[in-house]
């Protein structure tokens, strides 16, 4: 960081004190960078989430939300790796530091940190013509143990982790009224990090990922990694509304979900149903079964092809 006395004066003020710490962190804030203990017999996983002030989120957002979705949203990528959050760099460029809005973003960022149990090991502030917040989180994981998206079979059952569509279903109000709360933006805030599932999930997911582009879209990762079709049954598929609702399809293609879609062997559903219920998962489902064809997404509805007119969100 650059010797700025006033960027020192904001780091310890929001970024120093009352964030969870564990054992593996030998050095964290205030030293050029972080030491991490690995231990012996865990591997660290690592990712990164850039989120830029509207386009994902709406900049006169309260700042507690915004932390909230973006930590939320970082840990995600962790929780589909079956990994434990370890702990998160913080990047933040601001055209300005506006006191009250960096407390309030400190406050929707500790408690966040706490839910999740992720550590704030450092990171950088800096100054932009807009607001971007950076995160980069690390978790570990048995030895040799990962979940990802190249390792379904045909035969395998697709599951999904939960509901999907209500954040989509969210936007309008949360540009239009971002401090107003509702279920649907509730879902959008606050999305579900499934961090103990997806360990549970180590032990029997052939391949797997969160859902953050829409699952159409980010079914077709795994289709494409495993070389693989991927057939869903529309039918199936837990969503924020009805079928017969005429906003049913953005719910499939909106994003911004981060539910785990994965793969496992048929003879595991009972297994994975006994995890749900311990994690308290009320709508983790099937809905659908992988085909060994050319890598593709096939969506039908009662045995018919469905075609939407979008896969997902566009990053450019």
């Amino acid at each position: 960081m650059s010797e700025h006395s006033s960027e020192f004066d904001l780091i310890r003020r929001y970024f120093t004190d009352g964030y969870p710490h564990n054992e593996n962190i030998r050095l964290s804030n205030g030293d050029d960078a972080s030491i991490i203990i690995v231990p012996t017999d865990m591997d660290l996983a690592q990712s990164i989430d850039t989120q830029v002030a509207d386009v994902h989120f709406p900049a006169n957002a309260p700042a507690h939300l915004i932390a909230s979705r973006a930590l939320r949203c970082a840990v995600s990528d962790l929780a589909a790796m079956g990994a434990w959050p370890q702990g998160f760099h913080l990047a933040l460029t601001l055209a300005k530091a506006d006191e009250e809005w960096l407390a309030s973003f400190a406050t929707g960022l500790k408690q966040t940190a706490h839910e999740l149990g992720i550590a704030l090991l450092g990171g950088d502030t800096t100054s932009g013509p807009i607001t971007v917040i950076t995160i980069a989180v690390q978790g570990l994981l048995p030895q040799n143990e990962r979940l990802v998206r190249s390792g379904a079979q045909a035969g395998d059952d697709i599951w999904l982790s939960g509901s999907i569509g209500a954040a989509t279903l969210a936007l309008d109000s949360v540009i239009h009224e971002p401090a107003r709360q509702t279920e649907f933006t509730q879902a959008y805030y606050h999305p579900q990090v499934h961090i103990a599932f997806g360990q549970l999930l180590l032990t029997v997911a052939s391949a797997c990922l969160d859902i953050s582009d829409g699952l159409l879209q980010d079914a077709a990762h795994i289709a494409k990694q495993s070389k693989v079709t991927m057939h869903i049954k529309a039918e199936w598929i837990p969503t924020a509304v009805p079928i017969s609702n005429c906003h049913w399809s953005r719910c499939l293609t909106g994003g911004d979900d981060y539910q785990l879609l994965f793969t496992a062997p048929p003879e595991y559903r009972s297994r994975i149903e006994a995890f749900a219920t311990t994690v308290e998962l009320d709508q983790c489902q099937r809905i659908g079964h992988v085909i060994d064809a050319a890598a593709n997404v096939e969506l039908c509805h009662n045995g018919l092809p469905l075609i939407l007119a979008t896969s997902g969100y566009q990053h450019f």
